[in-house]
């Protein structure tokens, strides 16, 4: 003799499609709040992107213009003012020296803060024993804040 009513196995189904369904329910906007939070947490602190506006070599100097893109501020390590120690810079691999005569850092501080702000150029000169600049050069620009900018050298049409 068969009972009237629904069987288990239905039952069974029926409260896993709601339980599937309350999960979805609430970890939806859980997870686009907490992902939306992570992707957030990379300009938090101040992150900031740079950018190689030129460069230009004479007697065995190289000296490019750095301009931070924002949106954060870079602060020198020594704190006071930015020094050679702050930059690397490579030329075809091989490190291009700061430091020395006709070399160093400089920074067109618009608001005399000694810090390096959104839209505000760093000038750094570095002596490079490598080939003359007469030839295309891939440089590198390491800075503070892991910061990192690379630009292609072409020389002026002579």
């Amino acid at each position: 003799m068969m009972r009237a009513g629904i069987s288990r196995v239905v039952v069974e189904i029926i409260i896993l499609v709601i339980a599937v369904a309350l999960a979805l329910l609430i970890f939806s906007p859980i997870s686009g709040y907490i992902f939306g939070s992570l992707g957030r947490t990379a300009t938090v602190g101040g992150a900031a992107q740079i950018q190689v506006l030129n460069a230009n070599y004479s007697n065995g100097i190289f000296g490019m213009d750095i301009k931070n893109l924002g949106p954060g501020t870079v602060a020198p390590s020594s704190g006071t003012s930015f020094s050679a120690s702050d930059f690397k810079v490579y030329v075809d691999g091989s490190e291009c020296t700061i430091g020395g005569t006709n070399t160093g850092v400089g920074l067109y501080d618009s608001n005399s803060n000694n810090k390096w702000d959104k839209d505000e150029i760093v000038s750094i000169k570095c002596s490079y024993s490598g080939s003359d600049g007469t030839k295309q050069h891939n440089i590198v620009v390491y800075g503070p804040g892991n910061t990192q900018a690379q630009y292609l050298y072409y020389p002026p049409p002579s």
